[in-house]
């Protein structure tokens, strides 16, 4: 499902929610109406077909029961009165604080031609040093040897080369006239889930990163731990919400970052290491 962000119209976001969740687990009209506190199970099919609307007391329920973030809430709060008004003069209103939210969290989500971004590990990790190191080499030209030392583990020069040059093209950084290069915005997601190979490929290689962070980073620059769960079905999908919306927590927290001086790589990995018999 496309983020939050993508979308302008409250209806269509909850009828892209709703397909989702159904597809991904049989969500019925009345799981959305039992999350949000509300008697009719009708009441989300109203919501989308547009013949009820979202009262400022309804939008916290429907907020809580799709579990969105802070972030996430406060969009979705203007995206209700944008949806609902009448006059081009409220909509217009409420489309300039919408633009205006988006432009503070600074997150640009990747479209399928950028999937390119993933082919590689440290393409991410470049997009975040360009900034932060000066790699210059004093004659108007680039040092990608300085940027290419400063990833842990190092990366050879044609690579940091050919990943500034990737990022460039894809517009995810700038080159300004001084000849540094900055972040077109703070922060970049794929979404919950993504199918893409490329995608699929990127999250094997950084899981591999961290097979070497013993031996490239101290304990103090570090926070490595491993849970070994007995869970049944509907505690998985209750864990993997949370993770979810702990991973929209932590991209709101970096967004705000003043002044970043590293880069660090956060996984999150849950996956089955045993099935009873049978299943």
């Amino acid at each position: 499902m496309k983020s939050i962000y993508d979308y302008t119209n409250y209806r269509l976001y909850l009828k892209d929610y709703y397909e989702s969740k159904k597809a991904e687990s049989g969500f019925t009209y009345r799981d959305f109406a039992n999350a949000a506190g509300m008697n009719s199970t009708s009441w989300l099919l109203h919501l989308i077909k547009g013949t009820k609307s979202l009262s400022p007391d309804s939008i916290i329920r429907v907020s809580k029961a799709m579990k969105l973030g802070k972030a996430e809430t406060a969009y979705f709060e203007l995206m209700v009165p944008f949806t609902q008004a009448k006059t081009n003069g409220v909509k217009d209103h409420y489309l300039q604080r919408m633009l205006g939210l988006k432009r503070k969290l600074k997150i640009a989500k990747i479209s399928e031609e950028q999937y390119e971004y993933y082919t590689k590990w440290h393409h991410p990790v470049v997009r975040s040093m360009v900034s932060k190191v000066d790699f210059s080499d004093g004659r108007g030209g680039s040092d990608f040897g300085v940027l290419a030392r400063c990833l842990i583990p190092p990366i050879p020069t044609r690579e940091a080369r050919k990943s500034v040059q990737l990022l460039e093209r894809l517009g995810l950084i700038v080159r300004g006239e001084d000849g540094r290069y900055a972040q077109s915005s703070a922060v970049i997601s794929s979404g919950d889930e993504v199918a893409s190979l490329n995608v699929i490929n990127y999250h094997k290689q950084v899981s591999r990163l961290a097979e070497s962070a013993h031996d490239l980073s101290t304990k103090e620059e570090r926070d490595i731990s491993a849970l070994t769960l007995g869970i049944n079905e509907k505690d998985f999908i209750r864990i993997k919400a949370r993770i979810q919306a702990f991973r929209k927590e932590i991209m709101d927290m970096a967004s705000a970052s003043e002044v970043p001086d590293r880069v660090y790589q956060l996984n999150f990995q849950m996956f089955p290491v045993g099935r009873a018999e049978g299943k």
